[in-house]
């Protein structure tokens, strides 16, 4: 099979372009050559290239959509592609789909309608078309255009998700059609009226972004296709899900927060996207508001060396000022850390080490509190109670250098690579979901699974049990009125408990779940309560705290055998609890054992492993990614990597080759890092 361009291209580029036209300036100083130019300055191998932007204007003369009018006439699409094949640069083509400011304001049929029955973009910059609309036709017939008119290596569709929900007559008309009955207005997600809603909107989405992917296939049936990809972390509201993944050959996505982002979207995408390597996205400026404050080399740097960790390219944004020029100071700079780091690129690619997989579940995107609220509440919650515990299990793997990965519906069937799955809080769970777990664990796989984990379905119907109550070995009675609440270690389990006790059990800031244990089961922690109710104000034991004073029967923490393997509840969300990262670690280790990689470093050091069995060979990286830049260097760093039977032939420090002393004893490798500034590569070669 023909590799793709993709696969081989680590050092990528996007320019943003939505610029408007009222002012006769601008574009008007675009040049095609100093644009390619800056492009071979900064060393990127692969470019988006605007065809048409959120604005809903064209860079090349279009016979469907507006053309912008600074570029009186000029192809500078054509123009620019040409040059960039001249220089070795592959062509991703740039669309705006959805947000098209052109379209919402000359087709108010096409518009996104609020609940309200106001136009959603009315007194916005970026105007919103409804996919269910006839606007669907008009994006695909500009697509076809470009792919016919147009010779490039991929083509990336952006922005396909829900700005808001929509409550235009196409949607009513679909929704009515389909499921029955008016459009919801109220979130309730244990409303199986709501829930059907959002899971048409998911579905429409997919649908949608099927639609336009074939319309590529069927001109280009060679060129990548890829949809805007940053949204699968985002709330209900986007309405995207895991199946979006298939449109896509490829996952590419902007993200623009720290180190613990950047290092669970990565873990995301290595899982979930059809093709590798996925693409890292973040600007060179501090973020998408400021147009000159650009991000310090350091930082630039850090996030290059992390992506390559996690075996994915990196792509810097930048954004062209509205008369059509560019900084040259960005392209520099981003030409001086590629020219650092592109030496390890040769090394890059296997399959990521993922002892623990921590799972992610697309339609559990949401806050149970935001029940009662209308849709298009300006208070909506920005709190996702199971995506916050995903990132903080994955901040507690990384300070811990646990190899993990994050895993959702697409990877069920390979569930039996970890030797720990996570289950954070997960909010709704189908049965798929369920046997899928049920029979990893029968199977001699381990499960973590905290508080609402299988309580309620995905059609919002909360259930009298767990629907993994056999896999758990507990059974739901109730939750606590108490919204702060205590777990005090039981008898022969104090040491999971780092300086805890009965009498000082470790504190919950949030409800926990009344559960029974099963007969077999071992408990590991008790559920106690404060004295009094916190929302009490009158009757309390202490005036600034809820200290621990009614010990219950309800088991907090459950350990039970199930078939060949074991799972743990948690009847509290404690991978939620930053001061309690270390006790959550202990628990992970009690189930997965020893571990492929273990390292002495500071928590700041994450570490990755991967496989590459064609070239015998494991790569260790390690990632100094310090709060305050730049790094302060770490010496002397241990590292333990699992190798099993496998005869050890040397270990190498990359890209120098210089060798490293280690030490093989029962089926690991012992070895030290002699000094770790920002990245080390470490080859472990084996016959």
């Amino acid at each position: 099979m023909q590799s793709k361009w993709y696969q081989k291209v680590y050092r990528r580029n996007v320019v943003d372009m939505h610029i408007p036209d009222w002012n006769d300036a601008f574009l008007s100083e675009f040049d095609s050559e100093a644009y390619v130019r800056m492009l071979t300055l900064s060393q990127a191998k692969s470019a988006v290239v605007y065809a048409h932007s959120h604005v809903g204007l064209c860079n090349y003369p279009s016979k469907i959509g507006p053309m912008h009018k600074g570029l009186k006439g000029r192809n500078i699409l054509g123009e620019v592609i040409d040059l960039c094949h001249q220089n070795d640069i592959q062509v991703v083509v740039y669309y705006s789909l959805i947000f098209d400011t052109w379209a919402y304001r000359n087709h108010p049929e096409w518009r996104i309608i609020t609940a309200s029955g106001e136009g959603a973009a009315d007194r916005a910059r970026k105007g919103v078309c409804c996919p269910n609309s006839p606007y669907r036709n008009y994006a695909v017939a500009m697509v076809e255009e470009i792919c016919e008119n147009f010779e490039f290596e991929g083509i990336r569709l952006d922005m396909t998700f829900w700005p808001c929900v929509c409550y235009c007559p196409h949607c009513q008309s679909r929704f009515d059609e389909e499921v029955g009955g008016e459009l919801p207005q109220i979130v309730n997600w244990e409303d199986p009226h709501w829930t059907s809603f959002q899971r048409k909107r998911e579905d429409w989405l997919v649908e949608f972004a099927a639609l336009l992917t074939s319309a590529v296939r069927r001109v280009k049936p060679d060129v990548t296709v890829e949809h805007q990809s940053s949204t699968y972390v985002q709330s209900w509201l986007l309405g995207v899900t895991e199946r979006m993944a298939r449109q896509n050959d490829f996952l590419q996505g902007d993200f623009y927060g720290d180190s613990l982002q950047g290092s669970f979207v990565r873990k995301l995408f290595h899982n979930l996207s059809e093709g590798l390597p996925y693409g890292f996205e973040t600007t060179s400026c501090v973020d998408l508001t400021n147009h000159t404050a650009m991000k310090s080399a350091a930082l630039l740097k850090n996030k290059v060396c992390a992506s390559m960790a996690d075996g994915g390219a990196f792509v810097f944004i930048d954004a062209i000022d509205p008369v059509g020029t560019l900084n040259d100071a960005v392209y520099e700079r981003m030409g001086g850390i590629f020219e650092e780091t592109q030496v390890y690129e040769p090394y890059l690619g296997g399959d990521l080490c993922q002892d623990v997989g921590v799972y992610l579940s697309t339609e559990s995107k949401f806050d149970p509190a935001d029940d009662g609220k209308a849709a298009d509440a300006p208070d909506l919650s920005t709190r996702m109670p199971h995506v916050d515990g995903a990132l903080n299990a994955c901040q507690s793997l990384i300070h811990a250098h646990m190899p993990f990965g994050v895993i959702t519906k697409r990877n069920l069937a390979d569930l039996s690579r970890h030797r720990v799955v996570v289950l954070p809080n997960v909010l709704m769970m189908d049965e798929e979901e369920v046997e899928a777990f049920r029979e990893y664990v029968r199977a001699g796989g381990c499960l973590y699974a905290s508080k609402y984990t299988s309580l309620t379905t995905k059609d919002g119907r909360r259930r009298s049990d767990f629907l993994l109550a056999d896999i758990f070995g507990v059974s739901y009675l109730g939750e606590t009125q108490e919204d702060f609440t205590y777990v005090a270690p039981a008898d022969g389990a104090e040491e999971l408990f780092f300086g805890y006790s009965q009498k000082y059990p470790l504190a919950l800031p949030d409800t926990q779940m009344q559960v029974v244990a099963h007969p077999g089961a071992r408990v590991l922690g008790q559920l106690v309560l404060p004295y009094t109710d916190p929302a009490d104000p009158i009757r309390f034991a202490s005036i600034h705290s809820n200290p621990p004073g009614v010990p219950t029967n309800h088991p907090a923490i459950v350990l039970n055998r199930f078939g060949a393997g074991q799972a743990m509840y948690v009847a509290g969300a404690l991978e939620n609890t930053d001061l309690h990262r270390d006790i959550f670690v202990n628990l992970i280790r009690l189930l997965a054992g020893p571990l492929s990689v273990e390292a002495d470093a500071p928590k700041p050091v994450e570490i990755t492993v991967s496989r590459q069995e064609d070239k015998q060979r494991l790569i260790v990286n390690l990632v100094n990614f310090q709060k305050e830049l730049p790094n302060i260097p770490i010496d002397g760093i241990k590292v333990r990597v699992c190798v099993g039977d496998r005869d050890v032939k040397r270990l190498i420090l990359l890209p120098a080759g210089t060798e490293l002393e280690h030490e093989l004893k029962d089926g690991f490798v012992d070895f030290v890092v002699p000094r770790l500034e920002t990245f080390a590569m470490v080859a472990l070669e084996y016959l």
